[in-house]
């Protein structure tokens, strides 16, 4: 059995010193990771055998354990009793030994405090009574994992964006913890001075569902002309001035290891972006039949990659929608549909979902930038376009 052992501070209470330490002596509290760390367990053995045949011939309910054996957090400056106990579940053996089995695992490199009280055991005898309370600190070795999760991606992926940018996605070769990226996330001026609150303070809601990308919105009221955080403090980025997003190496990942390395891109701001999405400037590449070529839909401007990736599809004239894979390249500015079976000679369509934006935030005949008097109405459902094309 592999066990961990701990540091044991033994308080001597009670008149008779030597026979204390007698009856204390055997006494041993420590962690056992014989299966695996995940199911470390606390022990207490030694126990003399007026103690043992006690605990043999009594049947104890969950407080009776904890105050015979209480495992709490190791704080230092804070009473014990005014802490709470780990939970777990106590079990005594016919080798008279004590398990402690946490309903959660310790954390490495976390003190646990552990009191061995004998007053509280069952059918006290002269000889327990004699017997001194023993403090014992236990911990599981703090575990080094090597950083390893970086930002893969951070889109848009081009050098330039629009003054009006609405938001943008930085993407990590693994999951995330649930934080607030924006702790970690910076947007400096050209002199590398952070620009004002350019952010949306909501950092916490803008995780996607495995937490490996991360959705950052410029504050819309500072973009959007006409509001108040638009006239106090104007848009967070000017026309043809350069800025950099700087990502802090601490932004811990699903590990709370922090990430491998920080992350900087630099672009320059082109002129703001109004014009709504039209489709009859988008251009269609179509395959042959027979072939599982790609169609290409290309675009005059980048689009959202978010929400690109779920905005287009590919319907057959009966309704259905083909299986295949998507691929975004060249600066979000192309679409390309890869079927899983080889085209036939029909007619398709290619299906746009009203949801899809510009960087800008403009959809598909609705400019981003609509007068914040009117009236939207939120009922209105989600408008389907459709390209109808042929394949010879």
């Amino acid at each position: 059995m592999l066990a961990i052992n701990a540091l044991a501070i033994v308080s001597v209470l009670g008149c008779n010193q030597g026979t204390q330490q007698s009856l204390t002596s055997n006494i041993k509290i420590a962690l056992d990771s014989s299966d695996n760390q995940t199911n470390t367990i606390v022990t207490l053995s030694g126990l003399p055998q007026t103690a043992i045949l006690s605990l043999q011939n009594a049947s104890l309910a969950q407080e009776d354990w904890t105050s015979l054996l209480r495992v709490t957090v190791h704080q230092p400056d804070s009473n014990i009793s005014n802490i709470p106990p780990v939970l777990g579940d106590y079990k005594f053996g016919k080798d008279g030994i004590v398990r402690f089995q946490p309903m959660f695992p310790f954390d490495p490199g976390l003190e646990y405090q552990v009191v061995f009280n004998p007053t509280a055991l069952p059918a006290i005898s002269t000889e327990h009574q004699t017997m001194s309370q023993v403090t014992t600190i236990i911990s599981l070795p703090e575990l080094h994992i090597e950083p390893s999760t970086i930002v893969s991606n951070l889109f848009p992926s081009g050098n330039t964006i629009p003054e009006n940018q609405l938001k943008f996605y930085v993407e990590f070769s693994a999951p995330m913890s649930a934080v607030d990226g924006l702790d970690y996330i910076q947007l400096l001026d050209k002199n590398g001075q952070a620009v004002e609150a350019p952010f949306l303070p909501l950092g916490l809601e803008f995780w996607d569902y495995n937490h490996q990308r991360y959705t950052v919105f410029f504050d819309p009221g500072r973009v959007k002309q006409g509001l108040l955080p638009n006239d106090q403090l104007g848009r967070p980025l000017i026309n043809g001035e350069i800025y950099t997003i700087v990502i802090s190496p601490n932004w811990p990942d699903a590990s709370g290891v922090p990430l491998k390395e920080g992350f900087r891109k630099v672009f320059t701001v082109v002129p703001e972006d109004i014009t709504p999405l039209d489709l009859e400037t988008w251009k269609l590449r179509v395959p042959k039949a027979g072939t599982t070529q790609r169609l290409v839909v290309s675009f005059p401007e980048p689009l959202d990659r978010g929400l690109l990736i779920r905005g287009l599809a590919i319907e057959d004239t009966s309704g259905n929608r083909l299986n295949g894979e998507v691929t975004i390249n060249n600066w979000e500015t192309r679409w390309l549909f890869s079927p899983s079976r080889s085209w036939k000679a029909d007619s398709y369509v290619l299906v746009a979902l009203s949801i899809l934006e510009d960087l800008a935030g403009n959809r598909i005949g609705v400019p981003f930038e609509i007068d914040v008097f009117d009236r939207i109405d939120e009922t209105t459902e989600q408008e389907i376009y459709r390209i109808p094309f042929e394949v010879r």
